[in-house]
């Protein structure tokens, strides 16, 4: 069975699971609070905000990755960061989720306020990105693509973490 805690090896690693018990705490913490009524007077706006600053939280810490892996002498940090930009992916969906639920599911309204809002555009450009760089981080899509297309595609993680950060700010 493969776990998300697990090494390539298929044993446990403590590092994966610190890691995945980080990245998915927000998103409890974020369920608690919407079921506990303490999201404020707007607690889907409320929502849509966490998730979207978790989303570009953990797409900046899965650049950090590397650098931070050769700083520190962690070569065994790499391991965490295919999860750490999934993750950031999810939050990103569930951002997006969010606010399709608070236009009342209106796909037809979501649609043309990401059309004539620039920054809905930029962000939901960079929510695209970030959907082709998590169905390619697979071991099969790496296989798939090999190693030289497959570093090249996901060299996109730049200017996205750049399209995210505009549409935060």
């Amino acid at each position: 069975m493969i776990l998300p805690w697990n090494d390539r090896a298929g044993r446990f690693s403590a590092l994966k699971f610190v890691s995945f018990l980080g990245v998915i705490a927000p998103a409890i913490w974020l369920a608690g609070r919407a079921l506990s009524g303490t999201l404020g007077s707007k607690p889907l706006t409320e929502a849509i905000h966490q998730s979207g600053d978790w989303a570009i939280r953990l797409l900046l810490l899965s650049l950090l990755v590397t650098p931070l892996r050769f700083a520190l002498s962690w070569p065994q940090l790499v391991a965490v960061r295919r999860m750490v930009g999934v993750a950031a992916m999810a939050y990103a969906l569930l951002h997006l989720t969010l606010y399709a639920a608070e236009q009342a599911w209106d796909i037809g309204r979501v649609a043309s306020e990401i059309v004539l809002r620039i920054y809905l555009t930029i962000g939901f450009a960079a929510l695209v990105g970030l959907v082709v760089l998590g169905a390619t981080s697979t071991d099969t899509m790496i296989r798939r693509l090999g190693s030289e297309r497959w570093n090249r595609l996901h060299r996109i993680v730049y200017p996205i973490a750049l399209l995210g950060l505009v549409h935060f700010f």
